[in-house]
Formats: structure tokens, C-alpha cells, sequence
């Protein structure tokens, strides 16, 4: 007998926030620019919701969303396209590595300076995403 029962219909509610949904990931592929603006807005909010831990003193929770951070980063990092004729790659995955850099001396830092440096990043990068995508008509004007 496994203690592991997965077929059970009870699931704990923090798991019930992250289920599959098929049609959306097929969107999600079909449209690699959403996906990247997604994965932006994440990282985002992720650094948010770490700097509110950071503030009250909530260190564990503060490190589960710096490790979220790490995780879309490198999710960011799989998506660029490194080729001559690709020079925007370079630039990215330098932003990356310094947002990431920043990440990981957030983890001990008494203050939030690296951690607000890497959101500072992020949202840069999240804004001109969504500007670009708005320009292209992939994303409609916001009102």
C-alpha cells in the first residue's frame, strides 16, 4: 500500500490554483509573445509580493517568492533565440542574469535595494513588452 494516494478528489486548496487547463496552454503556445509578457507580469508580482514578506518580517515566504523569481527568469532564459541576427537576445539575457543577480543578494540583504533593483528590471522590461505587443496590435490599447 503507497502512502501517495493521487486519485483522490480531496486536494489541498493551494494545489486547486494551479490546475492544467488545456485550452489555455494551447493558446499560450500558439501565442509565444503573450507567453513572455505572462511570464514578465509574474516575475513582477512575485518581486511585489516578496518585498511585502520582506517588510513584514516574513523571511520564508519572502525566499519562496525570490525562488519563483529564479524559476520564471529561467523560463525567460529558454525562450531567447540566440543567432546573428538576434542581437536583442544578448541584451536580454544580460538583463536577465543582472535581475537574477539581484535576486540572490536579496535573499540576505537587511534593506530591499537589490530586491527593488530587480523588480525596477522586470517591470522595464514588462512595460516595453506590452508597449510592443500594443504597437503590433497583438494586445489591445488599455483605456
Amino acid at each position: 500500500m503507497t502512502t501517495n494516494n493521487y486519485e483522490s478528489k480531496a486536494q489541498a486548496p493551494l494545489l486547486q490554483e494551479y490546475q492544467r487547463n488545456q485550452e489555455m496552454e494551447q493558446h499560450l503556445a500558439e501565442n509565444p509573445r503573450k507567453t513572455v509578457l505572462l511570464l514578465l507580469q509574474g516575475a513582477v508580482d512575485k518581486g511585489n509580493l516578496a518585498k511585502i514578506c520582506h517588510q513584514s518580517n516574513a523571511l520564508v515566504e519572502k525566499g519562496f517568492h525570490l525562488g519563483r523569481m529564479t524559476t520564471i527568469l529561467d523560463a525567460l532564459r529558454d525562450r531567447l533565440k540566440f543567432t546573428q541576427d538576434t542581437p536583442l537576445a544578448y541584451d536580454l539575457e544580460e538583463l536577465y542574469r543582472y535581475a537574477d543577480q539581484c535576486i540572490q543578494e536579496a535573499v540576505f540583504e537587511k534593506e530591499t535595494f537589490y530586491l527593488e533593483s530587480a523588480v525596477e528590471i522586470l517591470t522595464e522590461l514588462r512595460d516595453a513588452w506590452m508597449q510592443m505587443m500594443q504597437q503590433t496590435g497583438q494586445l489591445p490599447e488599455q483605456a
